[in-house]
């Protein structure tokens, strides 16, 4: 039987009502007092004074609990002995010596200034939040259990007296210090808050106040700066929490105003955009953890103050709602958060479909405050992605609050479910683009000056994202599994399907938030159906560059690369790092110093940086060379300088070298322009490098100046080898006469699970399904996997393709579990060789079509790439009247004519002619298009476009200043 029978089956169905269900059983009014819940002996007697806490407590303990439900109902009951197995191991750990260094044997706190050390304060407080929930919840063997209860208290007080406590500083992670163990602690004040002595109550209370004196900026020391998004809505959380067992109105008043400010959309830095994108740590996409817990703490917040004297308002309610449809409904497929957007959580083995689960317990709850037909929406779509979820039971590891709201709707037979709109969601201000068609959808995810590679956080989460943020793709169709069961622990991360890439291998953790220069990255989008995607790529740590379209239509994505130049390099990371200081500073060395200056000033701040590379033993000759170095303009007298490189003539050393030390340099062998952002900055310093080798010296130096043509330039500050574990040692990239890795692009690389053996059929021949089988296809035209689709090669191309097993687990990606899983791997892909110059490639794919349909297509692929090269790359659908194109700088291609750099898409038919319009830059005030199309007069459109003419030829200007890359439409008609 399974979850869906099981739910319609169960006797004890708990039918709760929507007040019922958002509040929690216990909802109360003011005047009620909330009760012990069967907890025995109050240690200290605490009559309430003011009945608003009271109704508040009650309120929060309900949510941390669940409420009453029905015990004889299984599926609750198997929460219940989840929940009891989990405190049954917490207590089985509990350290009882008299001197104990923790609560837990196996977390004694510790102090070293690490990441783990200060973890195991939420930890240790999360177990303690663990223990007092199932002494308050029914059918829980703990329930009002007096050993548990002196447990809880007695850990609290240690964890509070040995570590956790005000007036100290923190170690390792802020995060810990104000937001988890914070919000633990109060959690748990709250479940035994009849049984806290007063003395220790004040010292928790003091605790918090401490570290979250004020839930509007986060940081305690010299960092302090404004708390932005889902932090700022987790320090708000554990303040009110804090203001209500404290019986303190002024902290609540601040913890539910502190809300007002994050309820609006940004237009840079953290937070919610107008289109729907949610970025967070400096340019991360991350509307699947950090985007998901703004719109679930506020939701939780929203319950908290419903019906008391701090209720949240309309305008934050209604910013709320539209968070649902606006960022959550659209990064949601059958029940998966689409994994391009849940940032370094992919490392984590809950998986797509945790994230789905959560999300769908986010918007059942928010449907108990929205309107009617708002309500009935929500119920409705949530309902398709549950019963569409055929690879994991969303009532498998439910909470009891989600398994109350997913039962009453799943027995609902009122609710019809919904299916998956088709539509194009592009959200250009985090780079990722959605396409759904009936039964599959296709996600892409890009990176750019605006928008971050990948993260790594959390100790070693995602330590091997280097490829996730360029160009990957997703294709999700009837294989419900395909990210979830075990991909990111086992695929290749240099064959991520859709990327062109570098095959080089990289250390773990390399390149971390970094941006590349490239600032075309987005599209057009043509009446939310269609869409032309592409992105610039300027790969991490290599020479490699390329231009990737995608043109995403009715049955199919077209994939265009072209440009494709450089790459397959080999990189020598600098052995030696130092810079100088002129002036009083002379004889200064500043060899260890984790940041590098440069700067042309007085003579004081008059700073220079020099570099020694190893390049002994090298694979072959070297034809080109490139310094690498990670900076940023920091200096109040502006944002953007040159730096300039210099080859060094002497030896030096990092331990001894000073401005008076210094060696001879060389002439200007190039520069590169900083500005106020942390990227990498590239110069071309082949000449000095040849020059050094040919003269026998392995050991290869250069220097950074300024030489700024008029008075002093601004400082720049650039990572040395001690900056940080994260990888961003300046380094030199080679390429040479013999490289040892390639580029390549990688058409597919499919997740056939633990013993899959999916029919690879290429020109209508299948191919063997031996594990490690190989083969290389020269002229193919056409391929097809079952379970997938096909695959159009236009033109004919070399495709290579692999069978292969790997073996991986979650610990090799970030910190999950240690063992091994082993799963199968189609993969197919180009191979353009190293350092290619100008290649490129094109490839449609044909979702869930049959190889003998891909065969007909590929006689009659009704789909004409018009151009696809580096100045643009254009489609043509005739059957659709579409014609694409993503323009890489101004020019004429099949009757459209564009004045700048940008996206268009077109429709004609019937009389009718729809332009859609995008500056994929965000940088340029207007755009200017001309259509050599004939006969149309009438028009409408968005108000940022001008029609300035409509004979002979339509002349259009979109006003784009709002830099933000959306789309701007017009439509023409004849008569």
């Amino acid at each position: 039987m399974n979850a869906y029978q099981r739910t319609t089956r169960a006797t004890g169905l708990n039918r709760l009502s929507r007040r019922h269900l958002i509040l929690g059983a216990g909802a109360v009014t003011a005047g009620s007092v909330l009760a012990p819940y069967g907890l025995l002996g109050v240690s200290t007697a605490r009559a309430a004074d003011d009945d608003q806490y009271d109704a508040l407590l009650a309120t929060w303990v309900n949510l941390l609990t669940g409420g009453d439900f029905d015990g004889s109902d299984p599926d609750f009951g198997a929460v219940v002995d989840r929940l009891d197995d989990g405190v049954a191991s917490s207590i089985e750990l509990i350290d009882r010596s008299a001197d104990r260094p923790g609560v837990f044997t196996d977390m004694p706190f510790i102090e070293d200034g690490t990441l783990e050390g200060s973890s195991r304060i939420p930890l240790t407080l999360s177990r303690l939040q663990q223990m007092a929930t199932a002494m308050r919840t029914p059918g829980s063997r703990f329930k009002g259990d007096p050993d548990v209860l002196a447990d809880v208290l007695a850990g609290m007080d240690t964890t509070n007296r040995l570590i956790f406590h005000a007036g100290r500083d923190e170690f390792g992670n802020w995060y810990h210090w104000e937001i988890s163990g914070p919000n633990a602690l109060m959690n748990t004040c709250a479940l035994v808050y009849e049984h806290v002595p007063a003395e220790a109550l004040q010292r928790y209370i003091e605790t918090v106040d401490h570290f979250i004196p004020d839930p509007h900026y986060q940081y305690i020391d010299e960092r302090r700066k404004l708390s932005t998004g889902s932090n700022r809505m987790w320090l708000c959380e554990a303040v009110a929490i804090r203001g209500i067992v404290g019986r303190n109105e002024e902290r609540i008043t601040r913890a539910r105003d502190g809300l007002t400010d994050v309820f609006v959309y940004v237009n840079g830095g953290d937070g919610l955009y107008r289109d729907g994108s949610y970025l967070f740590h400096a340019g991360i996409p991350y509307t699947g953890s950090y985007g998901v817990s703004f719109v679930n703490r506020f939701s939780n917040q929203l319950v908290l103050y419903a019906g008391s004297p701090w209720d949240i308002g309309s305008a934050e309610r209604e910013f709320a709602f539209n968070a649902v449809d606006l960022m959550l409904a659209p990064v949601v497929y059958d029940n998966q958060l689409l994994d391009c957007i849940r940032g370094r959580s992919i490392s984590r083995s809950a998986g797509d479909h945790g994230g789905g689960h959560h999300v769908s317990e986010i918007v059942l709850r928010l449907a108990q405050a929205a309107d009617d037909d708002t309500a009935a929406r929500w119920r409705a779509m949530v309902k398709g992605w549950i019963e569409r979820d055929t690879y994991d039971d969303p009532l498998g590891d439910a909470s009891i609050q989600r398994l109350a709201l997913f039962k009453e709707l799943l027995a609902d037979g009122s609710v019809q479910p919904a299916p998956e709109p088709v539509n194009h969601k592009l959200f250009a201000q985090m780079a990722r683009a959605i396409h759904r068609r009936d039964g599959w959808a296709y996600a892409i995810a890009m990176c750019s000056a605006r928008v971050g590679r990948y993260e790594v956080a959390s100790g070693r989460e995602n330590v091997k994202g280097w490829h996730t943020g360029e160009g990957m793709t997703y294709l999700y169709n009837a294989d419900n599994g395909q990210f979830m069961d075990g991909f990111w622990p086992t695929v290749d991360p240099y064959r991520l399907p859709g990327i062109t890439v570098d095959t080089r291998r990289l250390e773990e953790m390399v390149g971390v938030r970094s941006r590349p220069d490239s600032r075309w990255v987005g599209g057009s989008v043509l009446n939310d159906e269609f869409a032309a995607v592409g992105m610039e790529l300027n790969a991490m740590e290599s020479s490699l560059r390329a231009k990737k379209s995608w043109f995403c239509l009715d049955d199919r994505v077209v994939a265009l690369g072209a440009g494709i130049t450089g790459g397959g390099g080999h990189i020598a990371e600098a052995v030696a790092d130092a810079h100088v200081n002129a002036g009083n500073k002379a004889d200064d060395n500043f060899g260890s110093d984790n940041r590098l200056l440069v700067k042309k000033g007085s003579q004081n701040v008059t700073r220079e940086a020099y570099f020694a590379f190893d390049l002994t033993d090298l694979p072959s000759e070297v034809v080109k060379a490139s310094l690498h170095v990670y900076a940023q303009v920091q200096d109040s007298g502006g944002n953007e300088t040159d730096i300039d490189a210099h080859g060094v003539l002497d030896s030096w050393d990092e331990s001894t070298l000073t401005w008076n030390t210094k060696p001879d340099t060389g002439p200007r062998l190039g520069s590169a322009r900083v500005d106020e952002h942390r990227r990498w900055r590239v110069i071309d310093v082949t000449s000095h490098v040849l020059e050094e080798l040919a003269a026998g010296n392995d050991r290869v130096s250069l220097a950074l100046k300024q030489d700024p043509p008029d008075g002093s330039g601004l400082s720049v500050w650039v990572a040395s080898t001690e900056y940080s574990s994260y990888a961003y040692d300046p380094y030199l990239y080679l390429t040479l006469t013999e490289p040892t890795e390639t580029v390549e692009t990688v058409v597919e690389n499919r997740n056939l699970h633990a013993d899959g053996t999916n029919t690879l059929t290429v020109d209508g021949e299948r191919q063997p399904t031996t594990q490690g089988w190989s083969a290389r296809f020269d002229g193919a035209r056409w391929a097809h996997l079952e379970g997938v689709g096909g695959y159009l090669f236009p033109g004919g191309a070399t495709l290579h393709a692999l069978r292969e097993e790997r073996t991986g687990s979650w610990q090799d990606i970030g910190n999950g579990d240690p063992d091994p899983i082993t799963r199968r791997y189609l993969t197919l892909w180009f191979d353009h060789g190293a350092d290619p110059d100008a290649a490129s490639y094109a490839y449609v794919l044909l979702p869930g079509v049959s190889a003998e349909r891909t065969a007909e297509i590929a006689a009659d692929p009704g789909t004409e790439i018009v151009t696809n090269a580096g100045d643009a790359q254009v489609v043509r659908v005739p059957r659709l009247g579409v014609t694409a194109a993503n323009f890489w700088r101004a020019g004429t291609e099949r009757k459209i004519t564009v004045e700048q750099p940008c996206s268009v898409m077109i429709s004609e038919r019937a009389g009718t002619l729809t332009v859609a319009v995008s500056d994929p830059t965000h940088l340029q005030d207007s755009l200017s298009i001309e259509l050599e199309h004939a006969g149309y007069r009438d028009w409408t459109g968005d108000d940022t476009v001008t029609v300035d003419d409509t004979q002979p030829a339509i002349r259009l200007r979109v006003d784009t200043s709002d830099a933000d890359g959306r789309t701007h439409q017009a439509t023409f008609r004849r008569s």
